[in-house]
């Protein structure tokens, strides 16, 4: 039986515009006047979907999704030059301003875990209760560990192999790679992502699409957070979700990586202490995206924090960890009595 809920439709939705020629997709389900819990995707790029609503019991939860910058239904899409980590965390505030909310509960995986703990260190008293999974911490060594021959890629070296196609020596290395990405990206983008015209089209071969380094980039993510995904599940599944949502994935997450997250080195672990909100920390023991040094880092300096171990689980939220995320929500709804 899965742990997820029932699909349910919002019962409001809109669009915020800012004085930057922006607009952020809100949309809110469940109970209106229930307790409030933001969901903080990942990627950066990701975008909310459906599934997330499911996460959360509708009959206890008012249960707001928003697509950060340059993704999913916000506009534009892959807006870079006013989208960093203070740009997000003002669109948050906009957004529970908005919704006429004092406090709210948040919950992040993986990057939205990264943003859900800046947005809390910045503004601890808007926070009743911060969730996290896949802790990403935003920190350098986190994402050279991610393109290194002796970090994930020791592990996946197939993986990182097919990533490195084409890319010049010089630019083999964790950091550099993420600036010749990125570039490589903006390129594509600019030019009409030809070589992404057939991504829907079955009978287009697996070796065009990985031409692409905005197909590459996203399809080494997916590969390293399953246990078990072949390339032909990923090229599927990539085609279901569209060139665009693959598109913002891929450029705005290399976007973010390049520039540190647009976090100060050691930014999340120095404020730790501002986090005087009970601190849930979901960590899946194989995540090979986001690793679980992060959060049990995080947890030995967060006043009030609690790690939850899932076990037989990589970064890919799966269902041990949505059994988990439920249990958390369930306590912290059944505590409120």
């Amino acid at each position: 039986m899965t742990p997820l809920f029932p699909a349910l439709e919002p019962y409001s939705s809109t669009w915020l515009s800012d004085n930057q020629g922006s607009a952020l997709y809100v949309e809110s389900s469940g109970l209106p006047d229930a307790p409030t819990v933001l969901f903080v995707h990942g990627g950066p790029g990701s975008g909310a979907s459906p599934r997330h609503r499911r996460y959360f019991n509708p009959s206890k939860w008012n249960i707001v999704l928003f697509d950060q910058r340059g993704c999913g239904r916000s506009r534009p899409l892959f807006e870079l030059e006013t989208n960093t980590t203070a740009h997000l965390i003002e669109d948050m505030e906009r957004v529970r301003e908005a919704l006429g909310l004092e406090r709210w509960t948040l919950f992040g995986p993986s990057w939205g875990s990264t943003l859900a703990l800046a947005y809390a260190q910045t503004h601890p008293d808007r926070v009743e209760t911060l969730v996290i999974e896949g802790v990403l911490l935003g920190e350098r060594e986190e994402m050279d560990w991610f393109h290194d021959p002796a970090g994930a890629g020791s592990i996946r070296p197939d993986a990182l192999e097919r990533l490195m196609q084409g890319v010049p020596a010089a630019y083999q290395t964790p950091l550099k790679f993420r600036h010749w990405a990125l570039a490589q990206m903006q390129e594509e983008i600019a030019a009409g992502r030809p070589l992404l015209a057939g991504l829907e089209d079955p009978d287009t071969p697996l070796e065009t699409l990985q031409r692409s380094v905005l197909y590459r980039w996203s399809e080494y993510e997916e590969t390293l957070g399953w246990l078990d995904k072949s390339n032909a599940e990923i090229k599927k599944d990539y085609a279901e979700r569209g060139a665009d949502w693959l598109t913002a994935h891929s450029v705005l997450e290399a976007w973010y990586f390049a520039h540190d997250c647009f976090l100060e080195p050691g930014q999340i672990l120095d404020n730790a202490q501002t986090l005087t909100m009970p601190v849930h920390i979901i960590q899946s023991r194989y995540d090979l995206v986001c690793p679980g040094r992060a959060s049990q880092r995080l947890a030995e300096v967060t006043p009030h924090a609690r790690l939850h171990w899932v076990e037989r689980s990589g970064h890919v939220m799966t269902t041990p960890v949505h059994r988990e995320v439920r249990a958390v929500f369930e306590a912290l709804a059944s505590n409120r009595r």
